[in-house]
């Protein structure tokens, strides 16, 4: 009987480890995974430009002399205030899309028009990016062009938009139409 009772006891003690170390052995594959997750999305992620500090990042990162700041604070200014304004329309006419579709029987004319001035403003910011890049890029030495171009490809990276923060703040192009740094 005591040997029948020790017997179960180890085999109890035995599946008790052995669910341990499985658990443990599943654990560490899965926080590695999410390790190497990490990692790939840190490596992807675009760069953010403060707003607020815009022409200060391009002088330190492009070196860029005081005569370079001045045109690009410039640039930036002619920018930011450039990109609101259409950021401004585009939020109006998805206010004004959304209220036509919550109508009883929402007009498609209507909505047509609205994605039809959408696409046009649209086109127009990326103009106006283009723009804001091939007017600095005019300012830049050749090893700044390069960098600068770097830049440009991060920022402009994943979702092809330049980064315009909202109402709420955050980090991005065109947050502040005053910007003096």
């Amino acid at each position: 009987m005591i040997t029948q009772n020790k017997y179960r006891t180890l085999i109890w003690v035995i599946v008790v480890l052995v669910a341990t170390n499985l658990s443990m052995g599943i654990s560490f594959v899965y926080h590695k995974q999410q390790d190497k997750k990490l990692e790939q999305k840190t490596d992807t992620e675009t760069v953010e430009v403060p707003a607020q500090q815009r022409t200060r990042f391009f002088r330190e990162q492009l070196n860029l002399t005081s005569d370079q700041l001045n045109v690009f604070r410039d640039l930036n200014r002619n920018f930011n205030r450039s990109a609101r304004e259409i950021t401004d329309q585009l939020e109006a006419l998805r206010i004004e899309m959304v209220n036509e579709l919550g109508k009883p029987e929402p007009s498609e004319s209507k909505l047509n028009e609205i994605t039809d001035e959408i696409g046009k403003l649209h086109a127009q910011l990326k103009k106006i990016t283009i723009s804001y890049y091939i007017d600095m890029k005019a300012e830049c030495n050749s090893e700044q062009k390069e960098k600068l171009n770097e830049i440009f490809k991060a920022i402009l990276g994943q979702n092809e938009d330049v980064k315009l923060p909202g109402r709420q703040g955050g980090y991005g192009w065109g947050r502040n139409r005053s910007e003096t740094d």
